[in-house]
């Protein structure tokens, strides 16, 4: 049986070895002595499956980075680590074969990242200081990783010279696990001596209470507020503002299609209630934004299938921008709760025409600029433009661009997996079905059919209607952003 370990310490040998194991040591001497989980001790069994027991008991997950550490990641073996994230220890095996059988290696630091992150671990990274050749927040990582991004992390200098010595304490004040109760003295007189101050329960209970207020900071002004008063997240608030002042740039990139020269910014008007997690969204869904211009186009269908109009011409009078991508789960609840719940390649469904119209004004309130669901009339031409002979979204082949009943299983896929349309949108063809602005009172259109729609029913120009309050598995949104 294995024994449970408070801190488990992941690092790749041949970068981080030597690093690692003082780290391990260090914190024995800091009182955590047996509650450490270190590779270098003898396991009980097999390896990787004592491996996966340590990581699943433990309370913090300490990864140990060098800058080649998370290098040359597989994108295509996502898959595999997400399932490998969230298996039982008995399934760990059959899974780690099939990998094998399918030509993928098994790299441990990914899989332990993935399965931290899966398992909800408290994780603090440990990264060598930022240089023109490395930064940690700027990588690009997996999906199954990605998340790895968002905890914050200690910095080290990578010399001989350095030895975690001035991180340490930081390290101590951000674990959830305590040190046992032989180690608490020596804990006890290390932050005496360190910090300088009268009594170390003293300072470990002003820590505890800072960490709380940190923790609980979401706008620009809380961080500002606690770094004027705080004694132990001076340096985290000052991070945390600095990452403020960058992503409140008063001008954000919008349209990065190619199929136009024009590379635009618009002036965004921040609300000062944005959040970190919020802006960062906000700007990649602005970023998003495709510009389609202005024009005229024959609107309609000889032979309609649903509500569809016969054949007649439409003026759009002005440019507009419209989202590359259906709003994803992750996105709709940064914006509305502040919260990461939710896949962020999976487009947001179960919400009715009044839910999008709430989203859209608490778009506008957080950024100043005009969004807006389409109209059924700019959702048509963005679909069919510069491709207008197309049945389906720039193709007559329904697989090649759509998500529909004859290729998915029940439910929506990952937004941007098939071909997009001329106009770089994708989905505009099946996933799931879009609201539009126009109806009447009770009813409004919808677009573009779901992954429940026959191929008849996800052409460029079918379309339907709901009613406003209805919320149902196959209807999500596409946004429109007015200059």
């Amino acid at each position: 049986m294995s024994k449970n370990f408070d801190i488990f310490i992941s690092y790749r040998r041949k970068e981080t070895a030597d690093k690692a194991e003082h780290l391990f040591d260090l914190l024995e001497m800091a009182g955590y002595k047996g509650q450490v989980s270190f590779d270098r001790e003898n396991f009980d069994g097999r390896f990787d499956l004592e491996i996966l027991q340590r990581l699943d008991g433990c309370k913090d997950f300490i990864v140990v980075l060098a800058p080649g550490t998370l290098a040359e990641l597989n994108e295509d073996d996502t898959h595999w680590y997400e399932k490998l994230a969230r298996c039982s220890v008995s399934e760990f095996s059959g899974i780690e074969s099939e990998m094998k059988a399918s030509g993928a290696s098994l790299d441990f630091v990914r899989m332990e990242i993935a399965r931290a992150l899966a398992k909800g671990k408290h994780i603090i990274p440990i990264v060598p200081v930022n240089t023109p050749e490395y930064n940690f927040d700027r990588l690009v990582l997996p999906d199954d990783i990605a998340l790895l991004l968002k905890e914050h992390a200690e910095h080290y200098q990578d010399t001989k010279d350095f030895l975690f010595k001035d991180i340490l304490p930081k390290i101590m004040k951000r674990l959830k696990s305590r040190p046992n109760k032989k180690g608490w003295v020596k804990w006890t007189v290390m932050m005496a001596l360190l910090l300088t101050i009268v009594a170390g329960i003293a300072a470990w209970m002003k820590w505890d209470n800072e960490r709380n207020q940190f923790d609980n900071c979401r706008t620009q002004s809380d961080y500002e507020q606690l770094s004027a008063s705080s004694f132990f997240f001076v340096g985290q608030c000052q991070d945390s503002l600095q990452m403020f002042a960058a992503l409140k740039s008063p001008y954000a990139q919008v349209n990065d299609s190619k199929n136009t020269d024009r590379n635009d910014s618009l002036k965004v008007k921040w609300n000062e209630s944005c959040t970190l997690q919020q802006l960062r969204v906000l700007r990649n869904l602005i970023n998003n934004m495709m510009l389609i211009e202005k024009g005229a186009f024959v609107m309609g269908t000889p032979e309609p299938l649903g509500l569809e109009k016969t054949p007649h011409e439409v003026m759009v009078e002005t440019d507009y921008y419209i989202g590359k991508f259906e709003v994803t789960e992750q996105e709709w609840n940064v914006v509305m709760k502040d919260s990461v719940i939710g896949d962020s390649k999976i487009p947001m469904a179960y919400v009715s025409w009044n839910d999008c119209q709430q989203f859209v004004r608490k778009l506008q309130s957080l950024t100043g600029l005009v969004f807006t669901l389409p109209t059924e009339a700019e959702w048509e031409y963005a679909a069919r433009k510069n491709s207008e002979n197309f049945k389906y979204a720039s193709s007559d082949n329904p697989d090649d661009v759509a998500s529909y009943t004859e290729n998915t299983e029940d439910k929506p896929m990952a937004i941007g997996k098939h071909e997009p349309n001329a106009m770089e949108l994708y989905d505009m063809s099946g996933n799931v079905s879009e609201w539009c602005e126009d109806g009447d009172e009770s009813k409004k259109i919808i677009r573009g059919g779901s992954f429940m729609s026959s191929k008849e029913e996800i052409t460029v120009t079918y379309a339907d209607a709901a009613s406003i309050e209805t919320r149902s598995k196959a209807i999500g949104l596409r946004l429109v952003l007015k200059p």
